[in-house]
């Protein structure tokens, strides 16, 4: 089937509304409903002129002009795309029906990944789920002409959407239409790689297995940017504020509402893989029993997503700065340290973004002037030497940017977590008692991260352990001597937001003692503001660890560990222990912390590092 055949069958998808066996299941549905055959014809209708895409070739020039118009007015003009990556998918492409599955940091991801592949002429477009917020007047007709397929958030209680969308779905895969959407299925608010929704895979794959085709590839793409045009709204939301409808006014306002250059957009094509190629071991079964398999390839895509997103000089300056916790850093600091992840970077092979270069203080000071012009990062020059730091209210910003490259180093920060838990360990069994302390972080950041399988991570771990402690197996010091000798660079620096978070809700719980929670948006809110006094008070020292979103992932360890529930003689007990956990990885982080800040900030009268 030729590109052209292709387009035209997509936009013919009201033909399945007279084919026998859907007329069929749609009269098996009216009945149980008990609503006439007619009502419920005249719905399926309307139910697939909403879902639809009806794609005309000539529409994708000018759709393509207005998409270069929106993030040409924010960002370089050129698309950053790994073009030996794009070729080779090409090339599948040829035998294989493409299903694309990309992270998603902004409004502007689905225009840019398809402009991607219209300006490098690959055909066909795939086309793509969008949520229906976004089938607003001024815009809706024009994205379901490029290819946009509206899906409503919620239909499971709707029969008949349900079945129309079923055989449109099938429809597609028997025209080997590709698809692409969202893995995350909403815009990560937090930088990091949110948790995957399963909707759309999972219909995606039963109609693959209904229509009996064989040769399909999942092919992860990472989409990042320099700085991210709609972080403040993502503040705002970790906060608490409700979010904004979209509308063609706010569009208008999105559009024209860019003030400053904001760097390059990069985009990067994963391996592909097949349906079958993730063994049923990668992930570890839950309560419910083993992960289905759109569970396991849904994260093999996330996973391989998070592989090859580049590493930019905002994410590796906010990591530096957030590390210090709340001190103010020289120059000559900051570039020592963000210098050593570099380092790092390259001796792991790790992605980098097109000229990517601290190699020097002028760059550095470069970079961080770059980034000061968002007001991320701020200066003082009137003492002995000017410093950098990040001002109250934008560490939440700061974090988005250290969170979208914090997988790359999470062996590292869990090989210093899982030292500093075990520091006063009077048995230390080295290997065995480090594999104990890494499952225990874990389990208890499981709904936060996406980790390997354990064996595979835990040797990752030993191996950046190795690295940066030679000695760390044989305790002929003890742990915080070896912490001082080679300062801590990433624990602390990752895990503390997360560590706090999760310390507030333990607290939180303890203090209820066996009562129930209030319902789970009050609860948040309660948190929020529960968090915000521990601020204040300086029990916690991370304003970045003030977050919704953070919270949220936080609830679902307790739900998990049934804390939330009434009922249960032991509830009390089992939140007094849960806080216990909490104040132990804390202390953890805090050590990490203080070797870090003896480092780096000795007392006054004693030589500095830098």
């Amino acid at each position: 089937m030729t590109t052209a055949d292709q387009r035209r069958s997509a936009g013919e998808a009201h033909t399945l509304l007279k084919d026998p066996a859907f007329l069929a299941e749609l009269k098996a549905a009216a009945d149980a409903e008990g609503k006439p055959l007619e009502k419920a014809e005249q719905y399926a209708r309307k139910c697939l002129t909403e879902i639809a895409a009806t794609p005309k070739s000539s529409w994708l020039a000018p759709a393509s002009r207005l998409a270069r118009f929106i993030y040409t007015r924010r960002y370089h003009p050129e698309l950053d795309i790994d073009q030996a990556e794009l070729e080779r998918i090409r090339e599948e492409s040829r035998d294989n029906l493409m299903l694309f599955m990309w992270s998603h940091k902004s409004h502007m991801d689905s225009f840019v990944f398809l402009l991607s592949l219209y300006d490098n002429k690959f055909e066909p477009l795939p086309l793509v789920f969008a949520g229906i917020n976004m089938n607003f007047a001024g815009f809706g007709a024009l994205a379901r002409r490029v290819g946009a397929i509206f899906l409503r958030r919620n239909f499971q209680e709707d029969a008949v959407y349900k079945l129309v969308f079923r055989h449109y779905i099938d429809y597609l895969i028997r025209n080997r239409l590709s698809l692409t959407w969202s893995i995350e299925g909403t815009r990560s608010r937090t930088g990091k790689l949110s948790p995957p929704k399963l909707g759309i895979l999972n219909w995606v794959l039963e109609a693959v297995e209904r229509q009996q085709v064989k040769d399909v590839k999942l092919v992860p793409v990472s989409i990042a940017f320099d700085r991210i045009a709609e972080v403040d709204d993502y503040v705002a939301l970790q906060r608490g504020s409700p979010k904004r409808r979209e509308s063609l006014l706010w569009f208008i306002q999105y559009i024209f509402g860019a003030k400053e250059p904001q760097g390059k957009i990069y985009i990067r094509f994963a391996e592909s893989f097949g349906p079958e190629d993730v063994p049923a071991g990668e992930l570890e079964h839950t309560p419910e029993g083993p992960p289905s398999k759109a569970m396991r390839l849904a994260f093999e895509v996330c996973t391989r997503i998070e592989r090859v997103t580049p590493i930019k000089a905002a994410d590796v300056l906010t990591m530096v700065l957030l590390a210090a916790n709340g001190r103010a850093l020289r120059i000559r600091e900051i570039y020592e340290q963000a210098g050593q992840i570099a380092e790092l970077a390259r001796e792991r092979n790790l992605p980098l973004g097109t000229g990517f270069d601290l190699a020097s203080e002028e760059k550095m000071a470069a970079a961080l002037l770059s980034i000061r012009r968002s007001k991320l990062i701020q200066d003082y020059s009137k003492g002995s030497a000017p410093v950098y730091y990040i001002p109250e209210g934008q560490h939440l910003a700061a974090a988005y940017y250290r969170n979208t490259i914090t997988h790359h180093f999470l062996d590292a920060a869990l090989g210093e977590m899982a030292l500093a838990l075990s520091a006063d360990d009077i048995g230390f069994t080295g290997e065995q008692e480090i594999s104990q302390r890494v499952a225990q972080l874990r389990n208890f950041f499981k709904f936060e991260l996406f980790f390997r399988p354990q064996e595979e991570m835990l040797r990752q771990v030993i191996a950046a352990l190795g690295r940066r402690y030679p000695q760390w197996d044989q305790r002929s010091s003890s742990v915080p001597s070896q912490l001082r000798a080679a300062p801590p660079r990433f624990g602390h620096a990752i895990l503390r937001s997360l560590a706090e978070a999760y310390y507030v809700l333990a607290i939180t719980l303890r203090d209820l003692d066996a009562a129930p929670i209030p319902e789970r948006k009050a609860f948040t809110s309660m948190l929020l503001d529960r968090g915000q006094e521990m601020l204040l008070r300086k029990q916690i020292g991370a304003e970045s660890a003030l977050s919704k979103d953070i919270f949220d992932s936080a609830l679902r360890l307790a739900e998990h560990r049934k804390l939330l529930a009434t009922g249960g003689g032991d509830l009390a007990e089992r939140r007094e222990a849960f806080a216990r956990e909490a104040l132990a990885i804390l202390a953890a982080v805090n050590l990490l912390q203080d070797a870090y800040d003896t480092a780096w900030f000795p007392p006054l009268g004693a030589p500095a590092k830098a």
